[in-house]
Parts: structure tokens; sequence; C-alpha cells
């Protein structure tokens, strides 16, 4: 990956960001940087004895802090509440960014911190949920929290309270050398997060990536590595029907998965602008007429067909089936396929409500018929 400098700034501050309906837009120069706020509430304070910046339900961006390789530190004070609290770097256009964030509410839990790529403006949390993307920490509440993300091309340590890496992240997902910064929190309620003595800098003789990676989850056998993806268009198109109805002047690009097997299908569309359902395709070849079995998952929403007509339906939505259910994409379906003799075709529709929009699918392999 191709590096740049980045500015060498310190600065307190503190910020708090909520998927709400925000309030008010406005700018705050701040540390050196202009910060463009979007939020219910923006202000500096006193808080705790620190000079810092208290935010309710909304976002700061500094669009202009060019950050490549470096260090970002600041200390981070939040009451024990649910809420989704942390940082994007490497953001382009507001559009797509690396990203972390940590859960108040799970102390030491196995996802108390996330890390997740944003594309198209689209999370995709439920998509990246191995060891290398999630991990406990333990919150200070009503204290401050130290936390510290050092990035390094195409990898990055995040350490929260700690002298070495609560998560690393071996492979940072999006190919961005550098770019804005985001600081973030969302919660439902009036609870107010500070942030202070954020220090931007660049890597020090020496320093750089410590961590080690975490054992992935493995890829099952018959992986089908790349996708022929629709451009998008209304769920309501497909829904009602027991076959795949005729979608006019739809285009199609190819997408190869990630390292784990799932296609993010977030690379290529915004599902909340520009419609929330795309076609997921691909030809398959049988020398003849035989079941083949499909291991799949998906996100949020599917409906699969084989040569035009419905096989499969699915909802694997965030809390669709109870309270807890988190809807992380896998390989957790298996559907039998009735291929007829030379090419059939394989078409999902997946919909996306929020939180990673993945479609993942793996042929698995014939037995071996001298086998008894």
């Amino acid at each position: 990956m191709k590096r740049q400098p980045i500015a060498l700034l310190s600065f307190a501050v503190s910020i708090f960001a909520s998927t709400q309906v925000l309030a008010q837009t406005e700018t705050i120069e701040f540390g050196g940087l202009e910060w463009d706020v979007r939020a219910e509430r923006a202000e500096r304070v006193s808080h705790k004895g620190q000079s810092a910046l208290a935010i309710e339900k909304g976002r700061l961006w500094a669009d202009q802090a060019n950050f490549g390789d470096g260090v970002i530190s600041f200390k981070v004070a939040y009451p024990e509440h649910r809420a989704f609290i942390g940082m994007s770097w490497r953001d382009q256009g507001r559009i797509n960014s690396e990203e972390f964030y940590f859960r108040p509410h799970l102390n030491n839990k196995p996802d108390s911190i996330q890390y997740t790529p944003v594309n198209n403006r689209n999370s995709a949390w439920q998509i990246f949920s191995d060891g290398n993307a999630i991990g406990p920490i333990n919150h200070r509440y009503e204290d401050w929290n130290d936390v510290k993300i050092v990035v390094e091309g195409d990898r990055a340590d995040i350490y929260f309270n700690s002298d070495m890496p609560v998560l690393h992240i071996p492979d940072l997902k999006n190919d961005l050398s550098a770019g804005g910064l985001v600081l973030r929190s969302a919660n439902r309620t009036d609870d107010t997060t500070y942030f202070a003595d954020l220090v931007i800098r660049a890597l020090a003789n020496g320093e750089g990536i410590v961590g080690t990676p975490k054992p992935a989850k493995p890829v099952p056998n018959g992986l089908i590595e790349s996708w022929s993806v629709s451009s998008p268009f209304d769920e309501a198109i497909v829904d009602g029907h027991t076959w795949l109805p005729k979608i006019n002047d739809l285009t199609w690009q190819d997408l190869t998965v990630e390292t784990n097997g799932i296609a993010n299908l977030s690379r290529l569309s915004n599902s909340r602008t520009d419609g929330n359902t795309v076609l997921v395709r691909k030809t398959l070849t049988a020398a003849n007429s035989k079941t083949a079995l499909l291991q799949f998952g998906f996100s949020d929403r599917v409906k699969l067909y084989l040569n035009g007509d419905l096989i499969y339906s699915g909802n694997d939505g965030y809390q669709t089936r109870d309270y807890r259910f988190l809807g992380l994409v896998g390989f957790h379906d298996t559907v039998g396929l009735k291929l007829k003799a030379g090419e059939n075709e394989l078409v999902a529709a997946v919909s996306e409500t929020f939180g990673g929009w993945g479609w993942a699918g793996a042929l698995v392999p014939d037995e071996d018929p001298s086998e008894p």
C-alpha cells in the first residue's frame, strides 16, 4: 500500500454520535483542525479536570486530516449504557473508511470491541466477526479510558487501557493510503461522551505493529470465490413470487469474496440510497443431472433461485429471531441444488437493512465414488 505523510497534530477532544436524525450542523475549530459537527450537542467543556469536547448523538468529521500511517491516542469517558463509541481513519469522502468502535454495554464480552471496514457508507460488522475483528475489553465507567490506535500499512493495533494490543487487525480491508478522521458514538439516550487529549502523530523510530493474527475461521471446501453482482433495486420487486421476475436495466460487476469467503456487497452499492437488493449470480456446469449441496450464508435477507425457480427464502436480519440474534454471516445453511446436465444459473436476491450486506456460497465436493 502506498503511504503518505501525515500532519503532526496534538489536541484534546471528546465526541458522541448516533444514527438518529441530527438536530444541528456546525463546524468547530479545535486542535488545529476544522471539525464538521453533526450532532444534537457539541461543546467544549471541562470534565474531570480535562479540557474536553462533550458530544451527544452525532459525529465529528475532520476531512482534511490526511492521516495515513501513524498513531492516534485519546482519552474517553462515558457512563455504563448501550452505545457504540469509536473512531474511523483514512476516511474518503465520508463514504469509505476503516473503523473501530467499542460497546460500553458489553464489558469483558468477546465482542466488546469491533473493527469493520465502511464501504459506500455501509458498515460490515456482521461480515467480520472472528478474533481479528472483535475482542474483549475492560471499561472504566465514569472515568477516563486510554485508547491508542497504531496504523502501519495494511495493519493496525488497538490498545484500550493496556500496554499490549487488545485487538490486532492483520488486514485492513480497504485499500486506502490516507484520509480524514471521524470520531463517533451512537446511543438512544441523552448520556454524554467526553473525549480528551487526542494526539495524532507519525510513527516514532522503531515503533509499529506488535500484535499477531488470531486463527481465522476456515472457509469450506468448494468455496465460490467470485460472483457477478447486479446494480441495486427495490426488494419489493422480488417479493411474493415463486420465480425470479424479469428486472430491466440491470448492470453487472464481478466481485471477489473477502479472505473469509464472504462477498461484501457494499463494496459496489449503498443499500440505503441506491436500492436495498442486488442479484448475485453464478453459472454452474454439470456433466450429468445430479443434486449438489450448496453451503451458504447471507445478510440480511435472501431469495435463492435455481434456473429461475425459487428454492429458498430466509431472513437473518439483526434481532429477527430473538433480541440476542446478531445476524452474523457464515456458512450456516445448506440447500440441495437439482442441477440439469449443462449450464445452470444460480441467483441470490440479497437484501440489506444494516450491519453488513453479505453473501457467501460453497459447493460441497462430490463424494469419491471409490469410497464405500
